[in-house]
């Protein structure tokens, strides 16, 4: 009974962290006026219905949470500012959003938020980590289940390692027939 639950906790974890991994790097749209979402350390691409520019904020909780983001398309690079004091302190961006598509990248920092109070209508697209950190995320996925199931295979005294090699032995290979 020992080993089964062994395995079971050991295919818990797998699960887990697949649900997490995926959790982490899956893209995310959001859409409507006065919205806010998690950007993370990654890039949203923002789109903006109206025809004029909507003031949004990017801001951090925490004093230490400082960060910078960069837009091409529309000549944005401003690294944050602190607001407020104490345990209501955040780090904050401010800038008009201007009318179409923008992508903005949060090149520095994390745990960033987009925010707009404006009834103005915007969609977004979110890709909540860099590339550098999915793959960092997927690597450490993917030891974690390796090392899963290396304790499965071990648990189960590598069985399945026997049963492969004697099925493979058992084959023979079949005689090729030569024209004559």
């Amino acid at each position: 009974m020992g080993k089964k639950i062994r395995v079971i906790i050991a295919l818990a974890v797998i699960v887990g962290m697949t649900y997490w991994a995926v959790n982490q790097v899956l893209v995310r749209s959001y859409s409507g006026s006065q919205i806010a979402f998690k950007v993370g350390n990654g890039a949203v691409v923002v789109t903006n219905q109206s025809q004029e520019p909507v003031p949004v904020e990017m801001r951090s909780e925490g004093r230490t949470a400082s960060f910078r983001i960069e837009s091409a398309d529309f000549e944005l690079r401003q690294t944050s500012k602190v607001q407020g004091s104490g345990r209501n302190a955040f780090h904050v961006v401010q800038f008009e959003l201007p009318a179409g598509q923008a992508k903005i990248d949060v090149t520095r920092g994390s745990n960033v938020f987009f925010v707009s109070s404006s009834n103005q209508r915007i969609d977004a697209v979110v890709t909540p980590m860099s590339p550098d950190s999915v793959r960092t995320t997927l690597i450490f996925t993917g030891l974690i289940i390796l090392a899963a199931l290396y304790y499965i295979s071990r648990t189960l005294q590598h069985r399945w390692i026997r049963a492969l090699f004697s099925k493979l032995a058992r084959r023979k290979p079949q005689p090729e027939s030569v024209a004559s």
